[in-house]
């Protein structure tokens, strides 16, 4: 189990910095974040493209770093919590036999409380 600072805001810092890279122009997070989020937003196709593009190498980075951390694809589920869940839909062709979204905000919370749970059952210092 592994948790990376790599989810929707890291994404949306990347996004910006990346568009004004290709456009010369700023753009709002609200928007990259609607795209993100939803995979589509009310701007130019042209500039959609972009968002999509860079959050498609972005959640590509994802996978790699996963990857180094031992998951494999093809052998081993993955559960996916929080915000960075819509990246993963909206931007990778994974099979959805292998890949769960948890969708309950607390999630994480209540996993660390499991944890902790176990660690003080076994006797182990917190």
């Amino acid at each position: 189990m592994y948790t990376e600072k790599f989810g929707t805001y890291q994404c949306t810092l990347a996004v910006r910095e990346m568009f004004m890279q290709k456009t010369q122009r700023e753009i709002n997070d609200a928007i990259i974040e609607e795209v993100l989020i939803t995979g589509s937003a009310n701007i130019t196709p042209a500039d959609q493209k972009i968002i999509r593009s860079i959050a498609t190498e972005y959640v590509k980075d994802i996978f790699r770093r996963l990857r180094e951390h031992g998951y494999d694809e093809g052998t081993m589920m993955l559960y996916i919590t929080g915000g960075g869940g819509c990246l993963v839909k909206n931007f990778y062709k994974f099979n959805a036999d292998r890949v769960k979204f948890v969708d309950d905000i607390s999630a994480a919370a209540k996993g660390y409380e499991y944890m902790a749970e176990i660690q003080l059952k076994s006797g182990v210092a917190v």
